[in-house]
């Protein structure tokens, strides 16, 4: 087995963890790559990707935000992905610091898989059209104290106007990230649906709405008074502007998280829950 392993330089445990994952994973008869630049941008990232398609999963090291940049990367090569903590909350880790021990148990193929849906936004504008991918959450939002509007169409169904200071459409694993903080509802990450939170309706309509994978929601951006800028994972905002088109929908791609535990998520979601109180 070959196991590439990524630690994000900028965590300050990261790198000394990766070093004792590798020492553990060659010990156990596991061939190991170390791989940087991968959450750089452009040729950087490109380069990691090339060494990553002849490896058999790839270990991120880092925090929640460093683990779903690599598992995008992982399901763009359909690879499977064991993230290991290195930062505050780690939602989407398989391991903790003190599991490294488990390590050894990816050779013995003693592990399990779980899949997690994507969401794919596609921009339509006068331009061009452009593709996102989200594990987490793609969010709208305005300047500092301004309020959007936006129209939103469920499917083929008439289109309606909402004002708000922003929305978010999240996937099962983002239901415990922004959305949350928003209102929205915790869905096990297992399942696949779309998870539509608005931020601070200006309406009665301020509930989160759970929606089928299949379905297609479709947001036009009429003019407004301010800046509006699309947000996907957390990465750099993109300006949208009046006339442009959104549309979400289930991605083909999944991510593919490795367990080597047996904890539930109910068990830790209580956990990080409690320990970040």
């Amino acid at each position: 087995m070959k196991i590439a392993i990524a630690p994000n330089p900028v965590k300050k445990q990261a790198p000394s963890l990766a070093e004792e994952a590798a020492r553990l994973l060659v010990a156990s008869g596991c061939e190991t790559v170390s791989i940087s630049g991968m959450y750089g941008e452009g040729a950087q990232r490109g380069e990691a990707a090339k060494l990553l398609r002849d490896c058999d999963v790839l270990l991120a090291v880092g925090g929640d935000g460093t683990i779903i940049s690599a598992a995008k990367l992982a399901a763009e090569l359909n690879i499977p992905l064991l993230g290991l903590n290195a930062g505050k909350l780690g939602f989407t880790a398989g391991l903790e610091p003190g599991q490294l021990h488990l390590l050894p148990k990816l050779i013995k193929g003693r592990w399990h898989e779980e899949r997690r849906m994507m969401l794919e936004v596609s921009l339509y504008s006068e331009e061009d059209q452009r593709r996102f991918y989200a594990l987490n959450d793609a969010v709208v939002s305005a300047e500092l104290a301004k309020i959007v509007e936006y129209r939103m169409a469920i499917g083929g169904n008439s289109s309606y106007l909402y004002r708000a200071d922003g929305f978010l459409v999240a996937t099962p694993t983002g239901s415990t990230a922004y959305s949350l903080s928003a209102g929205g509802p915790v869905v096990e990450p297992t399942l696949d649906c779309m998870i539509y939170t608005p931020i601070c309706p200006h309406s009665l309509f301020n509930r989160s709405v759970a929606f089928a994978p299949d379905t297609r929601l479709v947001v036009d951006i009429p003019r407004n008074r301010g800046r509006l800028f699309l947000t996907v994972d957390g990465a750099e905002p993109v300006e949208l502007r009046a006339g442009d088109r959104l549309v979400f929908t289930r991605a083909r791609r999944y991510a593919r998280f490795i367990k080597l535990t047996n904890n539930s998520f109910y068990d830790i979601l209580n956990q990080k829950l409690l320990e970040n109180q």
